[in-house]
């Protein structure tokens, strides 16, 4: 893993990526994974929205170390691509909640649609990072 500046191409794929996969884990080391619609900062900060009293919340409040993989599939192996960020995560501040909504509303319309209202935005703090196929 590694912890010098992420390159630009891969913030790019970073940014660009319309889910990942967050894995949490619990006091006692059960873990969690689920998808998640992620917005980045560009630099060493993810953004996604959990439900307050899910068990993503539940986790991070007791093992704020977590896990994200933000992957391209292809049948053709030798085009795969991905990332794997290891991450502190923690309750967003209010000035970088809002900032994180308006990308997500500039990334997924569909929660303008729904009117999706902010649950639990947390931010999720890039510690080290590994890629593949790039």
């Amino acid at each position: 893993m590694k912890t010098e500046t992420i390159p630009e191409r891969i913030r790019s794929f970073i940014a660009q990526a319309l889910v990942c996969r967050l894995a949490t884990a619990s006091s006692s080391g059960e873990p969690h994974v689920v998808p998640l619609c992620p917005v980045f900062d560009g630099d060493r900060t993810l953004y996604v929205d959990v439900g307050i009293r899910s068990r993503n919340a539940a986790n991070v409040a007791a093992n704020p170390a977590v896990e994200v993989v933000l992957d391209q599939y292809d049948s053709d192996w030798s085009s795969l691509e991905g990332v794997l960020l290891s991450c502190r995560a923690e309750p967003a501040s209010v000035e970088e909640q809002e900032h994180a909504w308006e990308m997500i509303r500039g990334k997924y319309p569909q929660y303008k649609d729904i009117q999706w209202k902010p649950r639990l935005t947390l931010a999720l703090r890039i510690r080290t990072w590994t890629s593949w196929g790039f």
